[in-house]
Protein backbone atom coordinates (compact mmCIF):
# COMPACT_ATOMS: atom_id res chain seq x y z
CA UNK A 1 0.00 0.00 0.00
CA UNK A 2 1.60 3.26 -1.33
CA UNK A 3 1.76 6.24 1.72
CA UNK A 4 -0.70 8.65 2.22
CA UNK A 5 0.90 11.91 1.05
CA UNK A 6 -1.80 14.32 1.86
CA UNK A 7 -5.58 14.01 3.26
CA UNK A 8 -6.40 17.34 1.44
CA UNK A 9 -4.63 19.17 -1.34
CA UNK A 10 -3.53 22.72 -1.00
CA UNK A 11 -5.54 24.46 -3.64
CA UNK A 12 -3.92 27.87 -4.88
CA UNK A 13 -6.70 30.46 -5.30
CA UNK A 14 -7.22 31.69 -8.78
CA UNK A 15 -6.64 35.40 -8.59
CA UNK A 16 -8.89 37.63 -11.40
CA UNK A 17 -8.27 41.33 -12.30
CA UNK A 18 -11.11 43.85 -12.78
CA UNK A 19 -9.28 45.75 -15.03
CA UNK A 20 -7.05 48.95 -15.75
CA UNK A 21 -9.51 51.46 -14.47
CA UNK A 22 -8.87 55.08 -14.71
CA UNK A 23 -7.23 56.62 -11.28
CA UNK A 24 -7.84 53.32 -9.44
CA UNK A 25 -5.37 50.89 -11.74
CA UNK A 26 -5.70 47.26 -11.98
CA UNK A 27 -8.41 45.89 -9.12
CA UNK A 28 -7.92 42.33 -8.34
CA UNK A 29 -10.88 40.00 -7.77
CA UNK A 30 -10.47 37.58 -4.56
CA UNK A 31 -12.66 34.91 -3.43
CA UNK A 32 -12.32 35.86 -0.05
CA UNK A 33 -13.93 38.94 -0.91
CA UNK A 34 -16.32 37.39 -2.89
CA UNK A 35 -17.70 34.95 -0.31
CA UNK A 36 -17.52 37.14 2.69
CA UNK A 37 -19.77 39.95 0.54
CA UNK A 38 -22.29 36.72 0.45
CA UNK A 39 -21.83 36.15 3.35
CA UNK A 40 -23.37 39.12 4.33
CA UNK A 41 -25.91 39.47 2.23
CA UNK A 42 -27.34 36.11 2.58
CA UNK A 43 -27.08 36.80 6.60
CA UNK A 44 -28.86 40.23 6.36
CA UNK A 45 -31.26 37.94 4.71
CA UNK A 46 -32.06 35.36 7.43
CA UNK A 47 -31.99 38.11 9.72
CA UNK A 48 -35.01 39.80 8.84
CA UNK A 49 -36.59 36.52 8.10
CA UNK A 50 -35.59 35.33 11.61
CA UNK A 51 -37.33 39.15 12.34
CA UNK A 52 -40.39 38.33 11.03
CA UNK A 53 -40.63 35.12 12.14
CA UNK A 54 -40.12 36.38 15.89
CA UNK A 55 -42.47 39.62 15.21
CA UNK A 56 -39.69 41.92 15.82
CA UNK A 57 -40.07 45.70 14.05
CA UNK A 58 -38.39 45.42 10.62
CA UNK A 59 -36.92 48.61 11.17
CA UNK A 60 -35.35 48.16 14.73
CA UNK A 61 -33.79 44.92 13.18
CA UNK A 62 -32.18 46.50 10.32
CA UNK A 63 -30.87 49.86 12.06
CA UNK A 64 -29.55 47.32 14.57
CA UNK A 65 -27.74 44.91 12.22
CA UNK A 66 -26.25 48.29 10.37
CA UNK A 67 -24.53 49.29 13.46
CA UNK A 68 -23.36 45.61 14.51
CA UNK A 69 -21.84 45.54 10.88
CA UNK A 70 -19.70 48.61 11.15
CA UNK A 71 -18.69 48.14 14.82
CA UNK A 72 -17.91 44.50 13.78
CA UNK A 73 -15.97 44.80 11.14
CA UNK A 74 -13.91 47.44 12.38
CA UNK A 75 -12.66 46.34 16.01
CA UNK A 76 -12.33 42.68 13.80
CA UNK A 77 -9.15 44.67 11.76
CA UNK A 78 -8.44 46.28 15.00
CA UNK A 79 -7.78 43.31 17.43
CA UNK A 80 -6.56 41.51 14.18
CA UNK A 81 -3.51 44.29 13.83
CA UNK A 82 -3.17 45.47 17.50
CA UNK A 83 -3.27 41.92 19.20
CA UNK A 84 -1.64 39.53 16.40
CA UNK A 85 0.53 41.71 14.59
CA UNK A 86 1.55 44.58 16.70
CA UNK A 87 4.51 45.19 14.80
CA UNK A 88 3.04 46.46 11.67
CA UNK A 89 1.64 49.35 13.47
CA UNK A 90 5.13 50.74 13.94
CA UNK A 91 5.65 50.51 10.50
CA UNK A 92 2.47 51.92 9.50
CA UNK A 93 0.19 53.44 11.84
CA UNK A 94 -1.92 53.81 8.86
CA UNK A 95 -2.87 50.09 9.23
CA UNK A 96 -5.57 50.64 11.48
CA UNK A 97 -7.88 52.03 8.51
CA UNK A 98 -7.54 49.30 6.49
CA UNK A 99 -10.46 47.71 7.43
CA UNK A 100 -10.51 44.52 5.44
CA UNK A 101 -6.61 44.29 5.56
CA UNK A 102 -6.76 41.54 8.37
CA UNK A 103 -10.13 40.44 10.45
CA UNK A 104 -10.16 38.69 13.61
CA UNK A 105 -13.27 36.60 14.49
CA UNK A 106 -13.33 37.27 18.55
CA UNK A 107 -12.37 41.24 17.56
CA UNK A 108 -15.62 40.69 15.39
CA UNK A 109 -17.49 39.79 18.07
CA UNK A 110 -16.61 42.47 20.40
CA UNK A 111 -17.28 44.80 17.57
CA UNK A 112 -20.57 43.61 17.19
CA UNK A 113 -21.62 43.14 21.06
CA UNK A 114 -20.84 46.23 21.63
CA UNK A 115 -22.29 47.66 18.71
CA UNK A 116 -25.72 45.67 19.42
CA UNK A 117 -25.56 47.21 23.58
CA UNK A 118 -25.17 50.58 22.35
CA UNK A 119 -28.17 50.86 19.85
CA UNK A 120 -30.13 48.71 21.94
CA UNK A 121 -29.64 50.68 25.18
CA UNK A 122 -30.20 53.88 23.42
CA UNK A 123 -33.88 52.92 21.98
CA UNK A 124 -34.08 50.78 25.38
CA UNK A 125 -34.71 47.46 23.91
CA UNK A 126 -34.00 44.03 25.84
CA UNK A 127 -30.59 42.62 24.21
CA UNK A 128 -31.27 38.83 23.97
CA UNK A 129 -33.84 38.33 21.46
CA UNK A 130 -31.76 40.78 19.04
CA UNK A 131 -28.56 38.72 20.14
CA UNK A 132 -30.18 35.53 18.52
CA UNK A 133 -31.51 37.29 15.51
CA UNK A 134 -27.33 38.00 15.15
CA UNK A 135 -26.41 34.85 16.41
CA UNK A 136 -28.86 33.05 13.50
CA UNK A 137 -27.20 35.48 10.50
CA UNK A 138 -23.72 34.93 11.78
CA UNK A 139 -23.85 31.26 11.62
CA UNK A 140 -25.14 31.60 7.98
CA UNK A 141 -22.28 34.39 7.23
CA UNK A 142 -19.41 32.65 9.60
CA UNK A 143 -20.21 29.90 6.94
CA UNK A 144 -19.10 31.85 4.26
CA UNK A 145 -16.47 33.74 6.02
CA UNK A 146 -14.58 30.58 7.01
CA UNK A 147 -14.84 28.80 3.55
CA UNK A 148 -12.93 32.25 2.19
CA UNK A 149 -10.34 31.78 4.87
CA UNK A 150 -10.43 27.98 4.07
CA UNK A 151 -9.77 29.24 0.40
CA UNK A 152 -6.66 31.76 0.49
CA UNK A 153 -5.12 29.66 3.42
CA UNK A 154 -4.66 32.50 5.45
CA UNK A 155 -4.91 30.77 9.25
CA UNK A 156 -2.13 28.00 8.82
CA UNK A 157 -1.23 25.68 12.17
CA UNK A 158 1.43 23.29 12.92
CA UNK A 159 3.74 21.74 10.74
CA UNK A 160 3.09 17.78 10.71
CA UNK A 161 3.83 14.68 9.16
CA UNK A 162 2.04 13.88 5.49
CA UNK A 163 0.33 11.29 6.53
CA UNK A 164 -1.35 13.00 9.52
CA UNK A 165 -5.15 13.27 9.48
CA UNK A 166 -6.28 16.36 7.88
CA UNK A 167 -2.91 17.78 7.14
CA UNK A 168 -3.09 19.95 4.02
CA UNK A 169 -0.27 20.40 1.67
CA UNK A 170 2.27 20.70 0.04
CA UNK A 171 1.55 23.91 1.51
CA UNK A 172 3.90 26.61 0.10
CA UNK A 173 6.15 28.91 0.69
CA UNK A 174 5.26 33.13 1.24
CA UNK A 175 7.07 35.09 -0.94
CA UNK A 176 9.55 37.37 0.77
CA UNK A 177 8.22 40.47 -1.18
CA UNK A 178 4.88 40.00 1.24
CA UNK A 179 2.79 38.41 -1.81
CA UNK A 180 0.36 35.87 -1.94
CA UNK A 181 1.79 32.17 -0.93
CA UNK A 182 3.34 31.10 -4.41
CA UNK A 183 4.86 27.77 -4.89
CA UNK A 184 6.94 29.49 -7.22
CA UNK A 185 9.03 30.92 -3.74
CA UNK A 186 10.11 27.64 -2.38
CA UNK A 187 10.16 24.45 -3.74
CA UNK A 188 7.30 22.30 -3.53
CA UNK A 189 9.30 18.77 -2.97
CA UNK A 190 10.58 20.05 0.63
CA UNK A 191 7.05 18.85 1.08
CA UNK A 192 5.47 21.41 3.77
CA UNK A 193 2.20 19.82 5.49
CA UNK A 194 0.18 22.18 7.85
CA UNK A 195 -3.55 21.61 9.49
CA UNK A 196 -5.46 24.45 7.98
CA UNK A 197 -7.44 26.04 11.04
CA UNK A 198 -9.37 28.44 8.38
CA UNK A 199 -11.05 25.22 6.91
CA UNK A 200 -11.11 23.37 10.39
CA UNK A 201 -13.35 26.19 11.59
CA UNK A 202 -15.12 26.44 8.45
CA UNK A 203 -16.66 22.85 9.07
CA UNK A 204 -16.93 23.86 12.65
CA UNK A 205 -19.32 26.16 11.69
CA UNK A 206 -21.23 24.16 8.93
CA UNK A 207 -22.02 21.47 11.51
CA UNK A 208 -23.37 24.42 14.49
CA UNK A 209 -25.53 26.12 11.87
CA UNK A 210 -26.87 22.68 10.66
CA UNK A 211 -27.43 22.01 14.14
CA UNK A 212 -29.12 25.09 14.82
CA UNK A 213 -31.16 25.32 11.94
CA UNK A 214 -32.59 22.14 11.40
CA UNK A 215 -32.51 20.44 14.78
CA UNK A 216 -32.52 22.97 17.62
CA UNK A 217 -36.53 24.41 18.04
CA UNK A 218 -34.98 28.49 17.29
CA UNK A 219 -38.56 29.35 16.43
CA UNK A 220 -40.31 29.09 19.62
CA UNK A 221 -36.85 29.10 21.50
CA UNK A 222 -36.27 31.75 24.85
CA UNK A 223 -34.63 34.65 24.28
CA UNK A 224 -31.12 33.97 24.65
CA UNK A 225 -30.94 30.37 23.94
CA UNK A 226 -29.99 30.76 20.44
CA UNK A 227 -26.85 32.77 21.32
CA UNK A 228 -25.77 30.37 24.39
CA UNK A 229 -25.68 27.48 22.60
CA UNK A 230 -23.23 28.64 20.05
CA UNK A 231 -21.32 30.18 22.15
CA UNK A 232 -21.04 26.73 24.60
CA UNK A 233 -20.20 24.92 21.00
CA UNK A 234 -17.56 27.90 19.92
CA UNK A 235 -15.73 28.62 22.69
CA UNK A 236 -13.73 25.57 23.37
CA UNK A 237 -14.13 24.07 20.26
CA UNK A 238 -11.92 27.68 19.40
CA UNK A 239 -9.68 26.99 22.59
CA UNK A 240 -8.75 23.49 21.48
CA UNK A 241 -8.07 25.22 17.92
CA UNK A 242 -5.74 27.25 18.38
CA UNK A 243 -3.33 25.01 20.35
CA UNK A 244 -2.86 23.76 16.93
CA UNK A 245 -1.96 27.50 15.44
CA UNK A 246 1.57 27.88 14.27
CA UNK A 247 3.68 29.01 17.12
CA UNK A 248 6.85 29.79 15.62
CA UNK A 249 8.93 31.03 12.63
CA UNK A 250 8.84 28.84 9.91
CA UNK A 251 8.27 28.01 6.20
CA UNK A 252 5.43 30.32 4.97
CA UNK A 253 4.76 31.59 8.51
CA UNK A 254 6.95 34.68 9.44
CA UNK A 255 4.96 36.22 11.69
CA UNK A 256 3.57 33.64 14.50
CA UNK A 257 0.69 34.45 16.50
CA UNK A 258 1.31 36.43 19.97
CA UNK A 259 0.78 34.86 23.16
CA UNK A 260 -0.39 35.83 26.41
CA UNK A 261 0.83 33.47 29.47
CA UNK A 262 1.02 30.96 26.57
CA UNK A 263 -2.75 31.64 24.75
CA UNK A 264 -3.52 33.22 22.31
CA UNK A 265 -6.36 36.55 22.30
CA UNK A 266 -7.99 34.34 20.67
CA UNK A 267 -7.72 32.15 23.53
CA UNK A 268 -8.59 34.06 25.94
CA UNK A 269 -11.88 35.71 24.14
CA UNK A 270 -13.21 32.21 23.87
CA UNK A 271 -12.77 31.62 27.40
CA UNK A 272 -14.94 34.35 28.21
CA UNK A 273 -17.33 33.34 25.33
CA UNK A 274 -17.68 29.79 26.98
CA UNK A 275 -18.60 31.48 29.83
CA UNK A 276 -21.36 33.33 28.65
CA UNK A 277 -22.65 30.14 26.92
CA UNK A 278 -23.11 28.70 30.36
CA UNK A 279 -24.77 31.77 31.83
CA UNK A 280 -27.26 32.03 29.27
CA UNK A 281 -28.09 28.10 28.89
CA UNK A 282 -28.37 26.99 32.37
CA UNK A 283 -28.17 30.08 34.90
CA UNK A 284 -30.15 33.09 33.49
CA UNK A 285 -34.13 32.60 33.74
CA UNK A 286 -36.27 34.09 30.97
CA UNK A 287 -38.27 37.56 32.47
CA UNK A 288 -40.85 39.15 31.27
CA UNK A 289 -38.21 42.15 30.10
CA UNK A 290 -37.30 39.77 27.74
CA UNK A 291 -40.39 40.11 25.78
CA UNK A 292 -40.89 43.85 25.90
CA UNK A 293 -39.24 44.37 22.41
CA UNK A 294 -40.73 46.67 19.73
CA UNK A 295 -42.43 44.46 17.73
CA UNK A 296 -43.52 44.98 13.91
CA UNK A 297 -47.69 43.98 14.45
CA UNK A 298 -47.37 46.40 16.98
CA UNK A 299 -45.99 48.98 14.18
CA UNK A 300 -48.21 48.02 11.75
CA UNK A 301 -51.21 48.89 13.33
CA UNK A 302 -50.16 52.53 14.87
CA UNK A 303 -49.17 53.08 10.99
CA UNK A 304 -52.95 51.95 10.23
CA UNK A 305 -54.34 53.97 12.33
CA UNK A 306 -52.60 56.60 11.83
CA UNK A 307 -52.95 56.73 8.08
CA UNK A 308 -56.77 56.38 8.57
CA UNK A 309 -56.92 59.13 10.83
CA UNK A 310 -55.13 61.48 8.10
CA UNK A 311 -57.70 60.41 5.52
CA UNK A 312 -60.74 61.12 7.86
CA UNK A 313 -58.99 64.67 8.60
CA UNK A 314 -58.74 65.24 4.50
CA UNK A 315 -61.59 64.29 4.30
CA UNK A 316 -63.53 66.45 6.84
CA UNK A 317 -61.46 69.37 5.65
CA UNK A 318 -62.82 68.93 2.45
CA UNK A 319 -66.46 69.50 2.94
CA UNK A 320 -67.05 73.17 3.52
CA UNK A 321 -70.26 74.45 5.58
CA UNK A 322 -72.36 76.93 3.86
CA UNK A 323 -72.92 80.53 4.58
CA UNK A 324 -76.89 79.01 5.30
CA UNK A 325 -75.71 76.70 7.52
CA UNK A 326 -73.77 78.95 9.93
CA UNK A 327 -76.58 81.40 9.79
CA UNK A 328 -79.23 79.09 10.69
CA UNK A 329 -77.74 78.74 13.97
CA UNK A 330 -77.74 82.19 14.29
CA UNK A 331 -80.94 83.25 13.05
CA UNK A 332 -82.58 80.33 15.36
CA UNK A 333 -80.77 82.17 18.63
CA UNK A 334 -82.30 85.37 17.41
CA UNK A 335 -85.88 84.28 17.48
CA UNK A 336 -85.70 82.86 20.55
CA UNK A 337 -83.91 85.73 22.49
CA UNK A 338 -85.95 87.71 25.25
CA UNK A 339 -85.50 91.14 22.32
CA UNK A 340 -86.92 89.53 19.93
CA UNK A 341 -89.66 88.05 22.22
CA UNK A 342 -90.51 91.96 23.38
CA UNK A 343 -90.53 93.06 19.48
CA UNK A 344 -92.86 90.89 18.47
CA UNK A 345 -95.01 91.94 21.51
CA UNK A 346 -94.62 95.70 20.56
CA UNK A 347 -95.80 94.55 17.11
CA UNK A 348 -98.70 93.03 17.77
CA UNK A 349 -100.07 95.58 20.01
CA UNK A 350 -99.15 98.68 17.64
CA UNK A 351 -100.84 96.86 14.78
CA UNK A 352 -103.90 96.09 15.08
CA UNK A 353 -106.15 94.15 12.87
CA UNK A 354 -108.65 96.30 10.33
CA UNK A 355 -112.09 95.67 11.74
CA UNK A 356 -113.57 95.86 8.37
CA UNK A 357 -112.24 96.07 4.82
CA UNK A 358 -112.44 99.20 3.24
CA UNK A 359 -111.77 101.40 6.65
CA UNK A 360 -109.77 104.59 6.67
CA UNK A 361 -106.93 106.11 9.45
CA UNK A 362 -107.00 109.16 10.61
CA UNK A 363 -105.21 110.11 7.68
CA UNK A 364 -107.42 109.77 5.29
CA UNK A 365 -105.79 106.84 3.54
CA UNK A 366 -107.37 103.39 2.96
CA UNK A 367 -106.19 100.50 4.92
CA UNK A 368 -105.11 96.94 3.45
CA UNK A 369 -108.05 95.13 2.44
CA UNK A 370 -110.43 95.05 -0.72
CA UNK A 371 -111.42 98.46 -0.32
CA UNK A 372 -107.88 99.59 -1.02
CA UNK A 373 -108.34 98.81 -4.66
CA UNK A 374 -108.21 101.79 -6.64
CA UNK A 375 -109.97 100.38 -9.11
CA UNK A 376 -113.75 101.90 -9.83
CA UNK A 377 -117.00 100.07 -9.19
CA UNK A 378 -120.38 100.40 -10.34
CA UNK A 379 -121.99 101.79 -7.10
CA UNK A 380 -119.42 104.74 -7.35
CA UNK A 381 -119.89 108.26 -9.47
CA UNK A 382 -117.04 107.75 -11.28
CA UNK A 383 -117.94 104.33 -12.68
CA UNK A 384 -122.04 105.55 -13.70
CA UNK A 385 -120.10 108.98 -15.51
CA UNK A 386 -118.21 106.34 -17.49
CA UNK A 387 -121.28 104.05 -18.66
CA UNK A 388 -122.68 107.51 -20.46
Amino acid sequence: MGRLVANIPYLDPPRLELGDLPLLGEIPIEPFGILVALGVILGWRFCLHYAKTRDIDDWMARDVMFWVLLCGFVMAHWVSVIFYFPERIAEDPLVLLYILNGLSSVGGFLGAFLGMTWFLRKHRQPKLIYADMLTMGLLIGWCFGRAGCSWVHDHPGRIVAPDTFFAVGPWPCRCPDGGRALSACCEVGEGIFRYDLGLTEFLLTVWMAMYIFFIFDWRNAAPGRVTGIVALIYGPARVLMDFLREDTVSKGVSTPDVRYLGLTAAQWASLVIFGAGMYLVFIRKTTARDLEYAKESVRQAKAANKAAGETHDAHDSSVEPTKLDDAEPEAQAAATSPAADATNERSTDTVPAAPNAGATDPAGETATGPAADPTPTENTPSSRNGKR
